[in-house]
């Protein structure tokens, strides 16, 4: 590494002096864009005429253009939707001049339309858009208060190529961890659960920033580590030395769980002291919150247990077909919580002059979710390997159990980021800098108590009693996604009685599983940077290079007081004197099931803390010791990087071309758990005594360390064919380091689902060379048209292979081993669209009708091994697309948005039978404001007023893997400005 940071040093001192002779008695020029309410206007492009030198504001409407040859110049402010204006200003060597402007919106592109929130939110994103060096989507404050979006995950879902499961993004097809997230240009460290390294994005609301910017084009200044593009969250600084604020309140209801719901938002934002060499204010003030009590919850059926069994005939007991898959377990999911979330960002800068500024903003988010879950789970076991098809064409089990449980929990995830950033213009030398850290927590209580019936097993003994050689229950029809059974035996005689297999008086508290973990992310990051603009004959040139350090910790592990317990059956635990509800829900998964009994869980807690049951209750030290063990793992990562890249403007085409290189260096710590069947251990591990289950483990420290570095080179062009006519061509490389769960060599093992799960500390980080073209076409009604195709080839991707152990010395010799590898190469092609426009031509009142939509097709090739050969990316969804049209005015906004996301694999199985299937699903959301008097908005809005399913699939449609319907939530509210 060090060999490599002195490459980039001699570079640099090389370069400087050449390119310094160039700018020998240039002038500086600086300035602020504005429109004529006094709102500063980022993204504005101001241009040097007679020549190819320009610059952009930035979001603060701020500018700084060094380099320009002394003399009289004429300046050139353009920005989209508004009137260019010129200026003739007088540029003296070694001087800085200055020049403001103040624009107005351009009467002839918008006729007697009248310019809305939702417009002047476009406008600004667009401007911003068109300026850039590479090719992203900016979505302001403005853009994303049009959409009912409470959430990050949720707004960025209405950009191109982006798609969200609520929680996780990921852009063009390719798994969330090729998405880099970034908070004012560093990234957010991760806390969820197993090492991801994403942050889960609900937990920011999307009120407390200023704009996001989805780069699907790296720059060589940009982390490496991003093979899909860079999502960056900016909180902004104050833009006025008048004060903004405003406050907004809000009332909502979640029809599924019939809950009312709250939210608060406020923000505030100024500027002071006004001097002669910043007359908009030296020092800056914005602050936002946002507080949200949302009443959650989901019905989910869930179906994750399909197994190959022979299907034999039940009368003649013939063989009907050889491997028919089964769902030997399926369970009904009631979810409901309340979640309680806190967002805040502040930032203040003190800017002593108009091109000197230092910046220290921070941003805090904490989510606090309580919730139960109740879930009704049901065994459908084989019997020596066989089903049996009954007359009426249901399927027959000789094995089967019911459970019913019933677990609180606790989630608290809390997120800091802190930035000082720094930058200063001198003569012709930007240099900027800074620090960032960022730290995330994920604490968890759950608390999991279960009630079992006995096993009705053909031939086996219930309660002493032997049951009959005969088919207990069926599976009503096993291809529809509401999955439900049916018991055939019918109980009798003394000792079994003669109530139903799964009456409530059947059931009894057999385990207290308590499942409390810590999850902790550290990030501390330093950068430094310089830019340097000097002329090549005439060509205006920018030469930049920059190093960066990152430190990052993440590290997971169980608590000391998380304790498990067996329970024996007794009269005192029987499920009857547990009961919350007999029938929890009539209307489960959309009113077509019936949920089931569910427990009180103050009562089981009772029970359990009552002296008088301690005979029946007992510590189980195998199940709470080895969950923990195996939980733990200790991850340290460094990255070092550099790059350095020059920026050329020949006439109306701009060249970039840089490289980036990153060394990085990590270390893991995991347990490798060995569990085993001990005769003379005192607790066992099966459904009963008699069952030889797992009843010890052995743990065994594990230890790995791993170094690579990356070269990333980086050419991009940019060819402006008129004022409003852009063409962008790009090739980048990146890489993408895997989930730290996939990385540290920790190994589980699960008898009752027969698998064993297991680390892979060769996991290589994948590498890509990426392929962009994209037009653009901006719109003088404050609009744009794009299309454009990318081409992305990937090494050593990562993925989930689910396969089976074969190996005769093994206790595990046929279970399933689950474990990330990396397939050979994925090859993704991808063309995106974009059509954002008002409708300007319309006549009347049409004329204020805006639509907004894009579409993406992507299409891919990866190969895993010679066993799967080509199949489809993990994660890519063939099509998604949005549709929105808006009635905008400046009295009222009315609008309907459709959001599509295609299908896609979620986790790769042995073979095609074996994969996991998220289906296509389309969302409909609809809202609308009404402006009373000034300054005082009413609002209303519903998100998923269709209740869309979320619909997964075991290898084809007619197997259920997963259902969930969440339902439809309203809200409103009054937002005040001044």
């Amino acid at each position: 590494m060090k060999n490599i940071f002195r490459l980039l040093l001699w570079v640099t001192v090389v370069t400087i002096p050449v390119i310094s002779g160039y700018a020998q008695g240039k002038g500086n020029l600086s300035g602020v864009v504005k429109d004529d309410m006094g709102e500063t206007l980022p993204g504005a492009a101001i241009i040097v005429k007679g020549t190819t030198q320009g610059t952009a504001t930035d979001l603060n409407g701020a500018y700084t253009l060094s380099g320009i040859p002394v003399g009289t110049c004429e300046i050139e402010c353009n920005y989209l939707g508004y009137e260019p204006v010129t200026k003739m200003i007088n540029i003296t060597a070694n001087g800085t001049a200055t020049a403001n402007f103040v624009l107005k919106q351009s009467a002839i592109a918008l006729g007697d339309v009248v310019i809305s929130a939702a417009v002047d939110g476009q406008q600004r994103a667009l401007n911003q858009q068109k300026v850039a060096d590479n090719m992203m989507q900016v979505l302001s404050a403005d853009q994303m208060g049009r959409f009912p979006d409470l959430d990050v995950s949720d707004a960025l879902r209405r950009l191109s190529g982006v798609t969200s499961d609520g929680k996780e993004v990921q852009l063009r097809g390719t798994p969330a961890n090729f998405t880099n997230i970034n908070i004012n240009g560093e990234q957010i460290m991760s806390s969820q659960e197993g090492g991801k390294r994403n942050e889960s994005m609900d937990v920011i609301p999307a009120d407390i920033l200023s704009s996001m910017e989805v780069q699907k084009t790296l720059l060589p200044s940009n982390d490496g580590d991003a093979i899909a593009g860079v999502i960056n969250m900016r909180t902004g600084t104050a833009r006025s030395l008048t004060p903004k604020f405003s406050i907004d309140l809000g009332t909502g209801y979640t029809f599924l769980r019939e809950k009312a719901d709250y939210n608060v938002k406020a923000s505030y934002a100024q500027r002071f002291f006004k001097t002669q060499k910043n007359d908009n204010g030296v020092l800056g003030i914005r602050a936002n919150y946002s507080y949200l009590v949302n009443h959650n919850g989901y019905d989910r059926l869930e179906a994750e247990g399909w197994e190959p069994y022979e299907l034999v005939d039940n009368k003649t007991r013939e063989s009907v077909k050889e491997d028919v898959y089964v769902p030997t377990d399926f369970r009904y999911r009631y979810q409901k919580g309340t979640s309680t979330r806190h967002g805040a960002s502040l930032a203040i800068d003190w800017a002593p002059t108009q091109y000197t500024k230092f910046v220290l903003s921070t941003m805090y988010n904490q989510r606090d979710n309580e919730g139960e879950r109740y879930r009704n789970r049901f065994r459908f076991r084989d019997n020596g390997g066989k089903y049996y098809l009954m007359e009426d064409g249901s399927i027959g089990s000789k094995r089967m159990r019911n459970i019913t449980q019933v677990t609180a929990s606790d989630e608290k995830i809390k997120n800091l980021n802190i930035n000082l950033d720094g930058e200063s213009t001198i003569g012709t030398w930007k240099i900027d800098g800074g620090l960032f850290y960022s730290k995330s927590s994920r604490s968890y209580i759950s608390e999991m108590d279960g009630f079992q019936t006995p096993e009705w097993r053909a031939t086996k003994k219930v309660n002493g009693q032997k049951l009959p050689d005969e088919v207990m229950g069926t599976l009503t029809d096993m291809n529809s996604k509401y999955l439900s059974y049916n018991y055939i035996f019918e109980p009798s005689g003394e000792k079994l009685g003669t109530a139903s297999p799964d009456d409530i008086s059947r059931y009894n508290l057999y385990v207290v599983e308590n499942f409390n973990n810590e999850t902790r992310g550290e990030n501390f990051t330093f950068r430094m940077n310089s830019a340097k603009n000097y002329f090549i004959k005439d060509n205006a040139s920018t030469f930049s290079f920059g190093v960066k350090g990152k430190f990052m910790k993440n590290k997971g592990w169980m608590p000391e007081d998380t304790k498990n317990y067996s329970i024996t059956a007794s009269e005192a635990n029987c499920l009857s004197n547990f009961l919350y509800k007999e029938q929890l829900s009539n209307k489960f998964l959309n009113g077509n099931l019936a949920f089931g009994p569910a427990a009180d869980i103050n009562k089981i807690r009772a029970y359990m803390s009552n002296s008088a049951n301690s005979n029946d209750i007992e510590y189980n030290p195998y199940t709470s010791n080895s969950a923990a063990d195996a939980f733990f793992y200790d991850a340290n990562e460094r990255v070092l990087a550099g790059y350095a890249m020059n920026k050329i403007q020949l006439q109306n085409l701009m060249i970039l071309a840089g490289v980036r290189v990153e060394q990085t260096h990590v270390k893991y710590k995991a347990n490798k758990i060995e569990r085993s069947f001990d005769p003379n251990s005192p607790i066992y591990g099966g459904a009963d005594p008699a069952d030889e289950g797992f009843n010890t483990y052995t743990k065994t420290p594990i230890a790995s360390s791993l170094d690579y570095t990356k070269f990333l080179p980086n050419v991009q062009f940019k060819y402006d064919l008129t004022d409003k006519t852009i063409f962008r061509l790009a090739w980048t490389t990146g890489y993408s380091r895997p989930n730290i769960s996939e990385l540290v060599p920790k190994q589980d093992v699960s008898q009752d689902l027969e698998r064993v799960t297991i680390g892979n500390p060769d996991l290589k980080p994948a590498y890509a060379h990426n392929l962009d073209l994209l037009f653009e076409q901006y719109l003088s009604n404050v609009g744009i048209i794009s299309g454009g195709v990318f081409y992305k080839h990937i090494d050593k991707f990562q993925y989930l292979s689910e396969g089976t152990l074969h190996d005769a010395n093994s206790q595990y010799n046929g279970w399933k081993v689950i474990q990330s590898k990396n397939g050979d190469a994925a090859k993704v092609y991808g063309a995106e669209i974009t059509l954002n426009t008002s409708l300007t031509f319309l006549p009347g009142f049409l004329k204020n009708l805006m639509f907004t939509s894009n579409y993406t097709f992507i299409h891919s090739k990866a190969v895993t091994d010679q066993e799967r050969g080509s199949l489809r990316l993990p994660g890519q969804a063939k099509h998604t697309a949005n549709f929105a049209l808006a009635y905008s005015t400046k009295r009222f906004t009315v609008q309907a948005a459709m959001n599509y996301c295609g299908s896609y694999i979620q986790a790769l199985g042995s073979d095609a039978e074996r994969d996991i299937w998220r289906d296509g699903r389309w969302q409909m959301d609809v809202n609308g404001s009404v402006n009373i008097v000034k300054g005082l908005t009413f609002w209303v809005e519903a998100v998923n007023v269709l209740n869309s399913e979320q619909f997964s699939y075991f290898g084809n449609k007619s197997r259920v893997y997963n259902l969930q319907y969440s339902g439809a939530n309203g809200r409103c509210g009054f937002t005040y400005k001044f």
